[in-house]
């Protein structure tokens, strides 16, 4: 029966020497989110992504000025992981990557700004490639449609052409897709979830470390 006790306490020492360590892992993290005092919401929320078991964690929002439209999160993390903002509860999630250290969120009616580490830099990076293919593939389109307009009698070559613009540009989307997501980052991840359902089937087979 002493055996016993020493053994159960012996298993409470390590598990509380284990917890300390594992707190001394973390380090803190301070994201500052700034919302155009325009479209500034009552409150923003913060999830945390854990990667093991995909679970989400919701952080508590601290105003700092709720009237200007600022708001300030700080806790601690062990490592990176993916987060998100939500402004209301039918809100699309707005995805980043949380760090140690500082990151910012600067958002007005006409563009977001996030500061913060080589992941942020890589997804944003790949969200501003990605709009501009898709807007060159809408100026394409625009230019089709008014052709037609104006030349009933549209010569096959024409129409050959355009067609063929928006299948590079088409290609071109999908190309930066697949290779962002199989670099297997964090971002990756994140651009996984959002984006591998716009993948056809010949690009989709070749998702390796996204999945």
């Amino acid at each position: 029966m002493k055996y016993l006790i020493r053994l159960v306490l012996v298993c409470v020492v390590l598990g509380m020497v284990s917890s300390c360590v594992e707190s001394l892992n973390d380090s803190p993290y301070k994201l500052t989110c700034s919302i155009d005092k325009t479209i500034a919401p009552d409150s923003v929320l913060l999830f945390l992504l854990e990667d093991d078991y995909n679970r989400v964690y919701k952080m508590a929002t601290v105003a700092v000025d709720s009237a200007s439209g600022a708001y300030l999160f700080e806790g601690q993390i062990e490592k990176p992981c993916v987060a998100y903002l939500k402004f209301s509860n039918d809100s699309t999630p707005f995805y980043f990557v949380l760090e140690q250290g500082e990151t910012s969120v600067n958002i007005t009616p006409r563009s977001v700004t996030v500061t913060g580490g080589d992941n942020n830099h890589e997804y944003f990076g790949f969200l501003k490639q990605r709009a501009a293919l898709l807007a060159a593939r809408r100026v394409n389109f625009e230019r089709y449609r008014n052709t037609v307009t104006s030349d009933s009698l549209i010569s096959m070559s024409i129409e050959h052409k355009f067609l063929a613009q928006d299948s590079l540009l088409a290609d071109s989307l999908e190309r930066i897709t697949l290779e962002a997501i199989n670099r297997g980052t964090l971002s990756s991840r994140i651009i996984l979830e959002r984006y591998v359902n716009e993948l056809r089937p010949e690009y989709l087979k070749k998702v390796t470390n996204g999945r």
